[in-house]
């Protein structure tokens, strides 16, 4: 069966290919490995000044008062920073499955963006998941990451 796994957070995707070896059994092939350099900037420190605090009022300026962001505001940022990011990782998630067209696959991401991530994904593509594990699994090496699908290809 052609199949793939997919391990993500919201810094790094990484999927992989299982082939079958006629000796050792199933392995895993390395079919994309993406960075996103936007989960690593952190809103605070686009809106904060030089020590660190949130600009409330900036008071007047040549122009008329100058608004700045509040804390409130801030948090909102941060949330339509992680919706953009959840989206970003869903469109390549989807981009690689295009190209494999695997007949089923697998996917880890943890739980606080699991469901988020799927929602965004074209209906066919999510009921097609073999195997959906809670966890951030993008750090662990390829040939360990295949005993946490293990569940997937038993029968």
């Amino acid at each position: 069966m052609n199949t793939v796994v997919v391990a993500a957070n919201l810094g790094c995707l990484k999927a992989f290919r299982v082939a079958e070896t006629p000796t050792r059994g199933r392995k895993l092939e390395l079919i994309d490995d993406v960075e996103f350099p936007e989960a690593h900037t952190r809103v605070h420190d686009k809106f904060t000044d030089s020590a660190g605090r949130f600009k409330a009022n900036a008071g007047m300026g040549a122009m008329g008062p100058v608004t700045a962001m509040a804390r409130s505001e801030a948090l909102h940022a941060e949330h339509e920073q992680q919706k953009r990011l959840i989206k970003l990782v869903a469109d390549r998630i989807e981009t690689v499955l295009q190209q494999e067209k695997p007949e089923a696959w697998s996917f880890a991401a943890s739980s606080e963006i699991h469901q988020a991530i799927l929602k965004e994904l074209p209906k066919d593509l999510r009921y097609r998941a073999l195997l959906r594990v809670h966890s951030d699994l993008t750090k662990i090496p390829g040939n360990e990451l295949l005993a946490y699908f293990k569940p997937a290809w038993a029968a």
